[in-house]
This record gives structure tokens, C-alpha cells and sequence, in this order.
């Protein structure tokens, strides 16, 4: 590891909404909470120790029945097994359907709330 912006352990959070851009073609099921969470799992390609969740605090990711998901090392692995592409999924921006089959979506139900959207980060530094 490199250390940055701290050494691990450790927990990096955010908040706000990010962006996500369609583009011409139509958009499968998942919201900006998801999209974010498999892009950062390519991103890190299986990095050891390190986990993250977002969820968006209303309980809702876009317009699905889950408010986030959680990611682990082992998350492309577990897709992979069941056949589905990660890559192909985030391309198709149908995160969502990835998420159920591996049986990584937070559901919450509705809260009544909307502080906004919410990501952690965990960076064990260790490995299994």
C-alpha cells in the first residue's frame, strides 16, 4: 500500500450525490449508489482488506427497492461464478441486477429521511 491519504486501518468517508451520465442507450436498473460501488470494484481489481458500502440515506438508489450495496475483495469472484460480467454490467448501467444476484444489496425500506447519500471505505491493509 501506499500509505495515502493514511495508513491503514482505516475508514474513508464521503457524502453527497455523485453524477451519473447515460448516455443514448437504455439505462438497466440501479441508481448512482450501486453504479459507483461496481466501478470502485473494478477499480480496485480484488484489492485484499479492503471493503466499501454507499447507500443513499431515503432508502432508495435511484429509483430501485434497495438504498446501496456493499463490496468486498471477492465481489468479481462471486459474480463471475454466477456468469455475470462486471464490466459489461456497469456498461449497460445495470449495477442493480449484479448486486441482487450476489446478494450485496442494503435494503432499508423507506426511511423518511434525505441527509444525503453516504459511502465508507474500509482499508484493513491486511489480506483474507
Amino acid at each position: 500500500g501506499h500509505a495515502t491519504p493514511t495508513a491503514p486501518p482505516a475508514v474513508l468517508l464521503s457524502g453527497g450525490e455523485t453524477t451519473v451520465t447515460i448516455g443514448q442507450a437504455a439505462p438497466g436498473r440501479g441508481g448512482r449508489n450501486t453504479e459507483f460501488l461496481l466501478s470502485l470494484a473494478l477499480a480496485l481489481r480484488g484489492l485484499p482488506g479492503t471493503f466499501a458500502l454507499a447507500a443513499d440515506t431515503d432508502g432508495i438508489d435511484g429509483t430501485e427497492d434497495a438504498a446501496g450495496a456493499v463490496i468486498g475483495p471477492d465481489l468479481r469472484a462471486r459474480a463471475a461464478e454466477l456468469g455475470l460480467d462486471p464490466q459489461a454490467s456497469l456498461d449497460a448501467h445495470d449495477c442493480w441486477t449484479l448486486f441482487q444476484a450476489t446478494g450485496s444489496l442494503i435494503r432499508t425500506g423507506p426511511t423518511l429521511t434525505n441527509v444525503n447519500d453516504f459511502r465508507a471505505v474500509l482499508v484493513t491493509g491486511r489480506a483474507g
